[in-house]
């Protein structure tokens, strides 16, 4: 029996094979490790098995965010099944994920006095919830952390401006996590 993902470490990158998305076709994503606490997708590719063309149907088809998201939920359950191999492929480039709900406990409850920390945690949090496209980050973080939607906002802006967060690509919401905001990370 053919598994239906694939995943190939390769020092700071990390190869998703999906076997079984498109038929006659393998679709492979390439994640490249940015900080010990994210990943980015860099590369999607479609690799034809048979001397079959794709249709433009199939191609329609392809939800790539589904992807990315089952690609990164596969790779951080695969760490979690041999850490210690997953470690020694990664070149330990890639820690595992910081307990989330203990820190949005800990903003909720206005128990950070610590401005560098708390912007830290929540430069993490907000990367972590720009993940999610389809939904409005400002107003499910303000749910999440029981503040308004514009402080959220300008928390978002000061995280920006003080270097918590870095932008990415132009137009897509999110941020890469600063060396700065790493350094407090690894603190914690």
């Amino acid at each position: 029996m053919k598994k239906s993902i694939d995943i190939k470490l390769n020092g700071k990158f990390i190869d998703v094979k999906f076997n079984k998305e498109l038929k006659n076709h393998f679709i492979y994503l390439r994640f490249e490790i940015i900080n010990p606490y994210q990943m980015s997708c860099i590369s999607f590719k479609i690799i034809n098995t048979n001397e079959l063309e794709i249709s433009s149907t199939d191609i329609r088809n392809i939800n790539i965010h589904t992807l990315i998201k089952r690609s990164l939920k596969s790779i951080n359950s695969y760490r979690e099944i041999d850490v210690n191999e997953f470690n020694k492929n990664t070149k330990n480039l890639y820690k595992t994920l910081l307990n989330q709900k203990n820190y949005i406990k800990e903003i909720r409850t206005r128990k950070i006095k610590d401005r560098n920390k708390f912007l830290a945690i929540y430069s993490y949090l907000y990367q972590k919830e720009s993940r999610n496209y389809g939904d409005n980050v400002s107003k499910k973080l303000a749910k999440n952390l029981n503040y308004t939607e514009n402080y959220i906002k300008n928390l978002t802006k000061e995280a920006f401006n003080k270097n918590y967060l870095i932008n990415n690509t132009k137009g897509i919401s999110g941020g890469n996590l600063s060396a700065k905001t790493v350094k407090i990370l690894n603190s914690l």
